[in-house]
């Protein structure tokens, strides 16, 4: 229930949740991979009791039929229910599942179906009577109040999508982006139907409403108005995002919206999957990295949509994502799927107001001033930003300690990480966390330099450094070590490539072939093409190239034939330390194909010989 306290620090404006944690019901469903995962993690990181998730049983697919929904979901919810009457919202985790079978032979626009979507109908588990033809009216629709146990409805939001790490993403991206305020530049898609009466016109008419809230709470958009739909790829720093009417889209090019967007396309079957990226919008959406969405499991018909200039007209007010759902949601016991954590406020009371001081707070915590004195924290947020703080930790830790295995995930996942934060204010603060992934990589940098001094073919992690850190402060210090790598490297090419062009004037098209061979091992030597250019004068050269051939042949038959007699032996390390350091250096022909394939097999033997170990 709702504290005095809690209703007033509303009224004074102060940013509390509308929804209390003790509110919640998390659902998870034992038998699918990762759902209580997914719980325990939600329930952790916005302090709801552990008491307050509920384990079932029941099938791992999305789609259901009545009798396992009975038995195995609202059978099970509503005993626990019983004896919880202060849960307002379920929030079903992924593997929980998505919707029920229809049942009966439709006979009208409403009238005999009984399908539906499951958390459509836990939104009237605590109603008195069951009404499985059609659909219900929400009492609850248009209301600018917060939700009652008195109501009897329940707020049902699920954390789900394509993947278990993308389902418990919207937690992280939520609490970010409600700690620190969204930021990016919105896209509105209308089909600037004519004025009209058909359901398409009013539909039209109730999205283009969007735009005035949007304006009015001053966030940047793109209005388009023309009937096909937008390429979603064209978007620049993509944030909120509405559109309509596309069964699904493949963007020419990659989408990836900013963290706390909340994306949205109406079609009938929106919500049909949540897992198949390839199918309608919401599973694709989720997996472009939106923070929230909602659409329809089965066709829900044009007023069976949620509202959507209800819905941001009562985020604009300060309700959580939730919330407003439950007021834009026209038809309960139907088809609607909100996804996204219901707690998550992304427009508090004051939040233009606010938004710098909890930005500068919340970097405060995540790395204390060595200085002065940290922002203070409101109290009202201390629990949001406790969360924010340990989620963050938690990611640079990782970082920090992958890096040392495997740097170019670390590398990775520290983008990652800074694509979470674009924008919020905390990138600074996480700097300081990831000191040590620098560190780590400045020690791998001084291992490379000792390593190419020794020996200065020897640029294989130089390679890898440079494909993986680019965007890393250290890559200006690499940058440097390569020119001075390229420098070394350019003396020991030159002093090889004079032997082997004396080699070609002389007509030694073997050792020529192999002087060049050596001096391709210098990968950063300005000059490395001129290497495989006198090789291709060598090939150009019918009589060289027959004389190189030859000479190949025979040299490569003695290795061939010294080599088979260790294998035969059993000594597959000594054909291995015959065949390939050498193999290289000479040109494609039938004897090379031979000790490369002998080479393989002997590489075999030996892996074998490990495992057996």
């Amino acid at each position: 229930m709702r504290r005095i306290l809690a209703a007033l620090l509303i009224l004074m404006a102060t940013p509390l949740w509308a929804l209390e944690p003790s509110e919640v019901l998390v659902l998870a469903n034992s038998k699918a991979e990762g759902s209580v995962e997914i719980a325990q993690y939600y329930a952790g990181l916005r302090n709801i009791p552990t008491g307050n998730i509920l384990t079932i049983s029941t099938s791992i697919n999305e789609e259901i039929t009545r009798e396992e929904y009975n038995k195995e979901i609202r059978d099970v919810v509503k005993a626990w229910l019983a004896d919880h009457s202060q849960i307002l919202c379920i929030v079903p985790a992924r593997g929980v599942p998505l919707k029920v079978k229809g049942h009966t032979k439709p006979t009208g626009l409403f009238e005999g179906h009984t399908e539906a979507g499951v958390d459509s109908e836990l939104m009237c588990i605590r109603l008195d009577e069951e009404k499985l033809d059609g659909a219900r009216e929400n009492p609850f629709i248009e209301q600018d109040r917060a939700l009652t146990v008195d109501d009897k409805l329940m707020i049902v939001c699920r954390l789900d999508g394509p993947t278990v790490e993308i389902a418990k993403g919207l937690v992280e991206k939520a609490l970010l982006a409600e700690a620190c305020t969204p930021e990016g530049h919105s896209y509105l898609d209308t089909r600037g139907l004519p004025p009209g009466n058909d359901g398409y016109v009013q539909r039209d008419d109730i999205m283009e409403q969007v735009e005035g809230i949007w304006k009015s709470m001053a966030i940047p958009y793109t209005h388009d108005t023309k009937p096909d739909v937008v390429d979603l790829s064209t978007f620049e720093q993509p944030l909120h995002y509405y559109g309509w009417y596309a069964g699904g889209q493949k963007p020419v090019g990659a989408v990836r919206f900013h963290t706390g967007g909340i994306d949205v396309h109406l079609h009938s079957f929106a919500g049909a999957t949540l897992r198949n990226t390839a199918a309608n919008w919401c599973a694709p959406l989720l997996s472009w990295n939106a923070t929230c969405t909602y659409g329809t499991v089965y066709e829900p018909y044009t007023t069976g949509f949620p509202y959507e200039h209800i819905f941001w007209d009562r985020l604009s007010k300060g309700f959580c994502f939730g919330e407003a759902g439950m007021m834009a949601n026209h038809l309960i016991s139907w088809q609607s799927v909100f996804v996204g954590d219901p707690l998550y406020t992304p427009y508090p009371k004051d939040w233009k107001a606010s938004k710098e001081k909890r930005r500068l707070a919340l970097a405060g915590m995540v790395h204390p001033p060595n200085e002065g004195t940290a922002p203070e924290v409101n109290a009202a947020w201390q629990g949001l930003f406790d969360a924010c703080v340990r989620l963050l930790k938690a990611r640079a830790e990782v970082i920090c300690t992958l890096v040392k295995t495997n740097p170019a995930e670390a590398v990775k996942l520290k983008a990652d990480l800074g694509f979470l934060i674009w924008n919020l204010g905390l990138d600074d603060a996480v700097g300081v966390l990831l000191e040590p992934l620098n560190k780590v990589l400045k020690e791998q940098l001084g291992t490379m330099k000792s390593e190419f001094k020794s020996d200065p073919r020897n640029t294989a992690a130089l390679e890898a450094a440079l494909r993986d850190w680019k965007g890393l402060a250290i890559e200006k210090d690499l940058l440097e070590f390569k020119e001075e790598v390229a420098q070394k490297q350019e003396k020991e090419f030159a002093a090889l490539m004079k032997t082997a062009h004396a080699r070609f004037k002389g007509k030694r098209y073997l050792d020529a072939w192999q002087s060049s061979a050596q001096a391709q091992r210098f990968r950063f030597a300005p000059s490395l093409a001129d290497a495989k250019a006198l090789q291709d004068q060598i090939k150009a050269d019918p009589k060289a190239a027959e004389k190189l051939n030859e000479e190949a042949g025979k040299e490569l038959k003695k290795l061939h034939e010294a080599a088979q007699k260790d294998f035969e032996r059993k000594r597959y390390d000594k054909v291995e330390a015959a065949i390939k350091p050498t193999l290289d250096d000479y040109p494609e022909c039938d004897e090379k194909k031979a000790c490369a394939e002998l080479l393989k097999q002997a590489e075999a033997k030996l892996k074998e010989a490990a495992k057996g170990k």
